[in-house]
């Protein structure tokens, strides 16, 4: 048997792939550019110049930075109050556990409130989902100032989670809509980044606003912030969503050149075929010609009509607690990006306005430490994560493996457990400020790196279902979230600043070193749940949901 068939007949479990033409004989589509022209395009695209695969670079970063506008806006109000805690309990009566599980419950509908957004999007497009989400979270905060007892408190985060969700679940699926499998960690990285960023940039900006307007207008200036967004979305942002022909598993076929003619031929029978619902075909020449979007339809908020999905994708999400590196991945994500933050958060501004006497203004120029840090952070995990993404690949042979991008867990490994012990230890000691600034740097580091090693697992271990398993994770995430901020406060009050981090910080070395046993053993679990997983694949790619 030749090396050529011997690639061919190779089958792969999910997760794993071909990403290197180590040989140069495999017959699909390449990378252009210089040193990426072994690297085989995953997913494979079609013949449409309106597959956003297939999109000109320009037009892909123009709809990145309408995910990452959308992101950074929509999510600068889950932070805002951090540095304001102390004038909004004056003004309002709220105490310090109102607001911390108000925190909880809204981020607990940040993520239940994908299992609503994910089918809307899915079937009638995720442009207007983005839009609409916008709008309402700009009335949503122009009200929340007059929401000042616990009550109706509360029923504005619980709002303010509901309407902003599309930001945990539909932003990634947008970056793989859009980018190839050895592109998406930089992507991914950009998405991480500006997620992790709000957190530290919104409550830095709140102080100020606070100092010069009052802690009104922290939440008044969020609202403007969303019509901001709204407006550039609604002139820049496209529709992502795109029913792509199936390619079976492995999507690249290695082949003799004669085999290669014939591979060739019938994948141009099955595009030509495909082709014929969007496009119509030359009667002379046969060439396929594709209706091309102006920017007029590009600014439409009607998708395609499919056949009603909507149930599927809701109960899907469910699913996705039936294959542990989906479950692993949620862990890691929530863990990294929100629980070891929130115990911080929960605590850091009433630590810098009680201990060291530190106007609002002083607690917003401490969390610019933690918008360092988050830039450190994403430009680490979208260098780093891309570089592990290829050269892991060529060491292997050509073969990229889904924990590949676990690795990037080894820095949180050493940040977590430092940042929770300098900042636990440096609030019982009194140590000075710079320390505590200093942690939230670290620790910033963490949280932007770990969106795109999480959801990046979760994606690339099971891709025809990665918006599915997006949603496991978001769930998990902000589960685990809404339990920090509901328990940190009796916590602390219970054993203290110092048992409180020691334990933290403990908790946070072991849930990352974890990452060591799912790199020996993540493959065998995606091989366990392999069968099953081409079962789903197949009952999605019935209805047009698979990716």
């Amino acid at each position: 048997m030749t090396q050529a068939h011997e690639i061919e007949d190779e089958q792969f479990p999910p997760g794993t792939s071909r990403l290197i033409d180590v040989e140069g004989n495999i017959v699909t589509k390449h990378a252009t550019g210089e040193g990426q022209k072994d690297i085989i395009l995953v997913p494979r695209p079609s013949e449409d110049p309106e597959d956003p695969l297939n999109w000109t670079f320009k037009r892909k970063l123009l709809a990145t930075s309408c995910i990452v506008v959308y992101t950074i806006m929509i999510a600068i109000p889950s932070s805002a109050v951090y540095s304001v805690v102390t004038p909004i309990r004056a003004a309002t009566g709220l105490s310090l556990t109102d607001i911390n599980n108000g925190t909880g419950i809204m981020f607990l509908f940040y993520g239940w409130g994908c299992i609503i957004w994910q089918p809307l999007a899915l079937q009638y497009g995720k442009r207007p989902a983005y839009l609409f989400s916008l709008i309402a979270n700009i009335a949503i905060l122009g009200t929340a100032p007059l929401c000042t007892t616990r009550n109706t408190y509360l029923a504005n985060r619980i709002l303010l989670g509901l309407f902003g969700s599309p930001v945990e679940s539909l932003c990634e699926i947008s970056i793989t809509n859009i980018w190839f499998s050895h592109e998406r960690p930089k992507y991914l990285a950009w998405y991480g980044w500006s997620l992790s960023m709000t957190g530290k940039f919104a409550p830095m900006l709140s102080g100020f606003i606070n100092i010069g307007m009052g802690w009104k207008w922290t939440l008044w200036w969020c609202s403007i912030f969303n019509g901001i967004a709204f407006v550039y979305c609604f002139l820049f942002m496209e529709e992502t969503n795109y029913d792509r022909p199936a390619h079976h598993s492995p999507p690249a076929q290695a082949s003799p050149e004669t085999h290669g003619h014939e591979s060739s031929e019938t994948d141009e029978k099955a595009g030509m075929k495909t082709a014929q619902v969007a496009g119509s075909a030359d009667c002379e020449s046969g060439d396929i010609v594709y209706p091309r979007k102006t920017y007029i339809q590009k600014l439409g908020i009607k998708d395609k009509k499919r056949e009603n999905r909507m149930l599927d994708v809701a109960l899907a999400a469910f699913k996705g607690f039936t294959y542990p590196p989906v479950v692993y991945a949620g862990l890691m994500y929530g863990a990294n990006n929100l629980v070891w933050s929130g115990v911080q958060n929960a605590t850091a501004g009433t630590v810098y306005t009680t201990m060291y006497g530190w106007s609002t203004a002083g607690v917003a120029a401490a969390y610019s430490g933690g918008l360092l840090g988050t830039c450190i952070g994403g430009y680490y995990c979208g260098k780093v994560g891309k570089m592990l993404t290829i050269k892991l690949a060529r060491r292997n042979g050509g073969i990229a493996e889904a924990e590949h991008t676990l690795w990037l867990f080894v820095a949180s490994m050493i940040l977590v457990p430092f940042s929770m012990l300098l900042y636990g230890l440096g609030v019982t000691y009194h140590i000075h400020w710079f320390g505590l600034v200093f942690s939230q740097v670290t620790l910033a580091i963490s949280n932007s790196l770990c969106v795109a090693a999480g959801l990046g697992y979760a994606i690339t271990s099971y891709p025809e279902l990665s918006g599915d398993m997006v949603t496991t994770c978001v769930l998990i995430r902000n589960t685990l979230s809404f339990a920090i901020n509901y328990g940190i406060t009796p916590w602390i009050t219970a054993m203290g600043y110092r048992n409180t981090y020691i334990i933290v910080a403990v908790i946070g070395f072991v849930w990352n070193a974890s990452l060591f046993f799912m790199v020996k053993f993540g493959k065998g679990f995606r091989v366990k749940t392999a069968v099953r997983y081409w079962k789903d694949v197949e009952k999605a790619r019935a209805k047009g949901l698979s990716h």
